[in-house]
């Protein structure tokens, strides 16, 4: 996924990027403690439980919204993850009653794959056991994807579910194929749900403020983002990777995602000054994405990333960088910006799901609290889809609400993640379509807030709070509609 590189050189850039030329050398660490930021997600079966278990149906208040007497009958949920019975075992969820008779698998997930989206489908199956599943892989690459939503769409589905997001899907425009694919089906009527991620506050976004130095293994002079201040300047910045820890750092800036002006890099340096790992080619013109992977297998945690201009004439007014996998920024400055939701998850008419442990719920005695892990809105978009800059920036005003995880599912167990919640928020919205078939996609997302507990934290973090399907559903069977 990652993409010589031509350095700012005319005057008038050089004079905006930087009043000064230093000649610096990348100093040796001295550290003190550093706290490694665990991303929690979905982790590999470590119980032979049978059988999902009923926390996060109770977390939402599941059996008493069925008590309403719905149950999702004649509602189909399509669920896009990595696969369905790659592992094998869908037989067996259907005879200990994990999931419903005759799912339909449009496309399946590629060989290596988890079968997520069987645990996604008896989380939902669990709270409406009356819906039809369907799923299709999302993880034969961004365009099929997007040929995922329109099937499920074409199949009839009333909600779509995914928890896949590809990590060039652009942080500040809406645009491209698999957002379109999105847009139409949310206009054709399907309620739309995605998971939020899992980054939590780890990401960085600040103005790009370089200053011109001399680097190891850098050309000389180069462009380097200051991350310090004028005063005490510093020209990386920490990230802490564990051993045997894989470290993914997603860099994209303020320019439109076809034919942007400029480029940056991207080098990590170790303790003794030596580059690890970079992403340096010139994006110039092309996508303003670039992918830093890097897989330690040292003993050292402390890293130091440079962000520089390689190519272009007209440096970005800003940058994002959000960090995935295993390492973490280290930065006082980490957490600030517009979030770690990025792509589709940004669009209008989608319910960006995070997610709150089902034991810290009420349904258990506890107080709402949104997962540490679970990613932050509320999202900028900078461009309109046609790459245009906008007068003004517009929040994505995103997440929308949280639902709970952490329940034990018969492939994971237990099933931590924005993945989860996103599964249990459609099996929510399966009970509400059945309350009110007519509602549409925003009145849908409009019954889901309502019906929300509040919970403690920022807006950008939990949304409208926790759903409640019991709540959803006697407002979709009570809501004054009028007839068009």
């Amino acid at each position: 996924m990652a993409r010589s590189a031509s350095l700012l050189s005319d005057a008038t850039a050089e004079t905006a990027l930087a009043p000064a030329m230093l000649s610096l050398t990348l100093p040796g660490f001295a550290l003190g403690s550093f706290v490694i930021g665990i991303a929690a997600t979905a982790t590999a079966a470590a119980s032979t439980a049978p059988t999902t278990d009923g926390n996060s149906d109770a977390a939402v208040a599941g059996p008493a919204a069925r008590a309403l007497g719905v149950t999702g009958a004649g509602i189909k949920i399509g669920i896009l993850s990595d696969s369905f019975n790659v592992l094998g075992g869908m037989a067996a969820d259907v005879a200990d009653g994990n999931l419903p008779a005759g799912v339909k698998i449009l496309e399946e997930g590629p060989a290596g794959s988890h079968d997520e989206g069987r645990a996604m489908a008896d989380l939902i199956h669990r709270i409406a056991p009356g819906a039809q599943l369907l799923f299709h892989t999302a993880t034969n690459g961004e365009a099929d994807f997007a040929a995922g939503v329109s099937a499920l769409q074409a199949a009839g589905c009333n909600v779509i579910v995914d928890d896949v997001a590809y990590l060039n899907e652009p942080f500040f425009q809406a645009g491209g194929a698999l957002d379109s694919a999105v847009s139409t089906a949310i206009a054709d009527g399907v309620s739309y749900f995605t998971a939020a991620g899992n980054e939590g506050q780890d990401y960085i976004q600040l103005p790009f403020a370089p200053m011109r130095l001399t680097l190891p293994s850098l050309p000389a002079g180069a462009a380097v983002q200051n991350f310090g201040s004028a005063t005490a300047p510093q020209p990386w910045l920490d990230v802490i990777v564990p051993p045997q820890g894989e470290c993914l750092l997603d860099l994209q800036w303020s320019q439109p995602i076809a034919g942007n002006a400029d480029s940056l890099g991207m080098a990590l340096f170790d303790s003794a000054g030596h580059i690890v790992a970079s992403a340096s080619g010139d994006l110039a013109g092309t996508m303003p994405d670039q992918i830093l992977h890097f897989t330690n297998t040292g003993a050292d945690t402390a890293f130091r990333l440079v962000l520089y201009a390689n190519g272009g004439t007209v440096p970005p007014a800003l940058f994002k960088i959000i960090s995935y996998g295993n390492g973490s920024i280290s930065s006082p400055a980490a957490g600030q910006g517009s979030g770690s939701v990025m792509g589709h998850e940004l669009l209008p008419g989608v319910n960006t799901v995070g997610a709150v442990n089902y034991a810290n719920t009420p349904a258990f005695g506890g107080t709402p609290t949104p997962e540490g892990f679970s990613s932050v809105g509320s999202g900028s978009l900078l461009f309109d889809a046609a790459g245009t800059p906008l007068t003004l920036a517009q929040s994505a005003s995103k997440v929308d609400f949280l639902a709970p995880d952490g329940s034990m599912t018969s492939t994971l167990a237990p099933f931590f993640g924005t993945s989860a919640a996103t599964a249990n928020a459609a099996g929510v919205a399966a009970l509400v379509l059945q309350a009110d078939p007519t509602l549409t996609p925003a009145e849908m997302s409009q019954v889901l807030r309502a019906s929300a507990l509040p919970v403690g934290g920022s807006a950008n973090a939990v949304g409208a709070g926790l759903i409640q399907a019991d709540t959803a559903v006697r407002l979709a069977l009570g809501l004054a509609r009028t007839a068009a």
